[in-house]
């Protein structure tokens, strides 16, 4: 399938981009950068329905944000917005447009496209409005709350006081990436507000164009040489869809690609000793987790879920199969965040599990079907969580697939998989964790963790969750984290985090500036 990508002024004019044949056994172009990914999860780039780690790299590139993330730190800083100022109250916020930003189509970045894209997000109510809707913002309020006074001002007023880093985090996700208006309204059919046209189609004005794609074959991106922030040096971006870990790791030796991800550990451990071969390990603020359907009534005894704390193998895993993809952390605090702690109090102890599940009224053991995802390395840690648990009398009937769609709608007894968070701060972590607004499965509250692990969160976690939210001082907040963070552990939870993600990269050693998931394109070369 080609994609269409608009260029010009007023009449944009259609262009096919053509996709050079790769060489074979022979370095990639010196202005060129080649990466190998699984492109199953990718099914469109609509920036405000992308929800997917894959499209949100690709989303990121294509598409500029009013803010943008400090690369030396954290906060944020200028992107589409020059600067910004906030009300004495906390509450309003307005952003200074950039001049002489420009879209793909040709047209001009304005205040306008802000405020339609924002109010799209919200309005469209899908996974990634959630940067917004968290906040108080609403179908209903949002055209009143998020407005451009002019070309060059958008103000958004915010429903209630939080601690405004949390609102600017959120304008740096990539849910509030600003399309051009003009060219979404133009393509809009039978009322989808242009999704159909953005799925397949570039509306951006980010450092990159969306150019060729081929579903589970070939991505292209060409650089975008009007970009405010100055024109790329990689003239063009090159995905391929290589699914096997083996593949992508002989065609980085043999120089057919230079980015290979999500390799087996075995291939890792292989391209560590090649020194044309740079392995970077990116840690990001998310977690692999074990969970426990509270629905179940066995799984809702705390002293099982607590037993389920006794059969994860932490040390083993973290010296074999973890190695790359993930650091062990048991409390829920991203580290290096405020609040963070670097106690780690369980280990594999297969007869204290037994023992909690012979207090807990089943001694002679438990049987549960167990879902995961078979993939490196969420496969290899299921299969040693289900020989440990084995020991302890809990017989798990593991079952490989694609599971997400079951775990989602609350359709399993145990599974397991990994998750990730977008904003750097703890709040990002336990609004979905540990924050449950209505636990029935009506509600269908598919966002939340919690909800999806039927978890009907104690009154004082979610109270602590919303304090630290709004409290404005730094010390405070660190201090209400740190105690949330041993509450949480201390709940025996049904989501039990066990590593801290990490993202092994395997790269040629000559490029330079690629830093691993979410990586800003316009910030790669290639050296000697």
């Amino acid at each position: 399938m080609n994609v269409k990508m608009l260029l010009g002024g007023a009449a944009a004019a259609v262009l096919m981009t053509a996709v050079p044949a790769l060489p074979v056994s022979a370095q990639t172009p010196d202005d060129q950068l080649v990466i190998a990914i699984t492109m199953s999860a990718l099914r469109g780039f609509d920036p405000h329905d992308s929800a997917t780690f894959e499209s949100q790299d690709i989303v990121g590139n294509i598409y500029d944000r009013l803010v943008q993330l400090a690369e030396d730190g954290p906060g944020v800083e200028p992107m589409l917005a020059s600067e910004w100022t906030v009300s004495d109250d906390g509450k309003l916020f307005t952003f200074t447009m950039r001049e002489g930003a420009k879209f793909h189509s040709g047209n001009p970045v304005t205040a306008h496209d802000a405020e339609y894209s924002l109010r799209r997000l919200v309005k469209l109510g899908l996974g990634p409005s959630s940067d917004l809707t968290q906040w108080g913002f609403t179908a209903e309020n949002v055209d009143e709350l998020i407005r451009a006074t002019s070309d060059s001002t958008l103000e958004i007023e915010v429903p209630e006081v939080w601690n405004q880093d949390l609102i600017l985090y959120s304008l740096a996700s990539f849910g509030p990436s600003i399309v051009d208006r003009k060219v979404v309204e133009e393509n809009i059919q039978d009322d989808d507000d242009g999704r159909t046209f953005l799925q397949t189609n570039d509306a951006g004005s980010g450092a990159y164009i969306l150019g060729t794609w081929r579903a589970n074959d070939l991505l292209v991106a060409e650089a975008f040489s009007d970009y405010w922030g100055g024109e790329p040096e990689m003239r063009r971006v090159l995905f391929r869809h290589i699914p096997e870990s083996s593949q992508q790791r002989l065609q980085i030796e043999q120089g057919d690609i230079d980015v290979a991800t999500r390799l087996s550990s075995t291939d890792v451990n292989s391209l560590e000793q090649n020194e044309d071969i740079a392995i970077d390990k990116a840690v990001g603020i998310g977690y692999y987790y074990l969970a426990l359907n509270q629905e179940n009534e066995i799984l809702s005894n705390p002293l099982v879920r607590e037993a389920f704390r006794y059969v994860i193998d932490y040390e083993g895993l973290a010296g074999t199969v973890m190695q790359h993809y993930g650091n062990m952390q048991q409390t829920i605090v991203p580290a290096g965040m405020i609040g963070a702690s670097d106690e780690n109090p369980y280990s594999l102890d297969p007869e204290k599990a037994r023992e909690l599940l012979a207090e807990a009224g089943y001694p002679d053991g438990i049987e549960m079907v167990y879902y995961a995802t078979p993939v490196t390395p969420e496969f290899e840690i299921a299969q040693s969580i289900q020989a440990n648990a084995e020991r302890a009398g809990i017989k798990l009937d593991l079952q490989p697939g694609d599971h997400i769609g079951d775990f989602r709608q609350r359709n399993y007894e145990v599974f397991s998989a990994r998750w990730g968070a977008q904003l750097p701060d703890p709040h990002a972590v336990f609004s979905s964790l540990a924050v449950n607004p209505d636990n029935s499965r009506e509600a269908n509250l598919t966002g939340y963790m919690a909800w999806r692990a039927g978890w009907d969160v104690p009154d004082e976690i979610e109270a602590l969750v919303e304090e630290a939210a709004h409290e404005l001082d730094r010390d405070r907040r660190a201090e209400l984290y740190a105690r949330l963070n041993q509450m949480y552990l201390e709940s025996s939870p049904p989501i039990i985090t066990s590593f801290q993600r990490a993202e092994p990269r395997a790269l040629r050693a000559n490029v330079d500036g690629y830093e691993g998931r979410f990586t800003t394109w316009s910030n790669v070369s290639k050296g000697d």
